[in-house]
């Protein structure tokens, strides 16, 4: 048997995994983490039950420990780490016979989905709109540069709920304005698989006029279709990545005073759509993504007047 250290380990598991890269920094964030409280010279061998349970009660937030991390993200640790050990285990590459970070996850507190309200919505279109009027008057770059292409990204994620990765991986082939749909391919996909986005009639012009953009770019089949760089004066990157979108959507937050979020427009969809009287929980299931209709219940959410309607219909005995 060896006794390989937490990075060997790491490097072993995401080879023999073939992890996409967005999960291989999960995991190397967690092993960081369980490295930085236990000792960069700690191997894997060296780990007990009782140490992880230390960690833990080291680690979460609580009135002692205010500034301590939340259960959802140590949860993504023992997550990642069991799945290491499970790995190590398996094939004898650490010292160990059972996984000391077995059952050692909490349970996290349940509230609801964080969307965005009507009114804010209205301030971010209000926001776009004038962004988009000074710089076709003047020429001139506005605060929220480009804002023709942001206003497209933002009613993309409001009619579609598509998750920000999925949005990054999108190709000019992948639309077709004639079928009016998007298609998103596995590789961006959260559950792995090619799902198939129906472009809303409030939609489509704004993909339309990225497509005749994208057109006059002279972008090939397989460019990035959500590229900013592509359609700058600021940006030089070769591809719009995950910081360029969020950092898009700090400033654009600042401005509409409250946090607006790509998945904060998912969440919005979601809950719109299962509060619908007429909704159909496997239309929404398909729209969102979801691999699970368990998730897709999550945003089943009465609202309190229609709670205290019901409470109201009892009959007095």
């Amino acid at each position: 048997m060896n006794d390989v250290s937490f990075m060997e380990l790491l490097s072993r598991y995401c080879a023999d995994t073939h992890l996409k890269p967005k999960s291989v920094d999960s995991y190397a964030a967690a092993v960081r983490a369980a490295r930085r409280y236990f000792g960069k010279e700690t191997y894997p061998s060296m780990l007990s039950r009782e140490r992880v349970c230390d960690w833990r009660r080291a680690i979460l937030r609580s009135k002692d420990n205010p500034k301590g991390i939340v259960e959802v993200s140590w949860n993504n640790y023992a997550r990642h780490l069991a799945a290491l050990y499970n790995f190590g285990i398996k094939y004898q590459l650490i010292m160990v016979e059972e996984n000391p970070f077995n059952r050692v996850r909490v349970r996290e507190p349940r509230k609801p989905k964080k969307t965005i309200q009507p009114l804010t919505f209205r301030y971010v279109r209000e926001v776009m709109d004038v962004c988009r009027r000074f710089e076709e008057a003047q020429d001139d770059p506005s605060k929220l540069y480009p804002a023709w292409f942001w206003e497209t990204v933002i009613e993309t994620f409001y009619y579609t709920g598509i998750r920000l990765n999925q949005l990054l991986h999108v190709k000019a082939k992948d639309v077709d304005l004639k079928r009016m749909i998007i298609v998103t391919s596995a590789e961006g996909s959260k559950t792995y698989s090619e799902s198939i986005v129906p472009i809303a009639d409030g939609l489509y012009p704004y993909v339309a006029k990225l497509m005749l953009a994208a057109h006059r770019e002279g972008f090939r089949r397989e460019d990035q279709l959500f590229n900013v760089n592509r359609f700058s004066r600021r940006h030089r990157r070769s591809e719009m990545d995950i910081n360029q979108v969020e950092h898009f959507f700090k400033r654009l937050s600042g401005f509409c005073g409250d946090k607006v979020t790509p998945h904060r427009f998912r969440h919005t969809l979601g809950t719109e759509l299962m509060e619908n009287p007429d909704r159909n929980i496997r239309v929404t299931q398909m729209i969102l993504d979801h691999s699970s209709i368990r998730t897709t219940m999550e945003y089943v959410h009465p609202s309190v007047d229609s709670m205290r309607k019901a409470l109201n219909q009892r009959r007095r005995p």
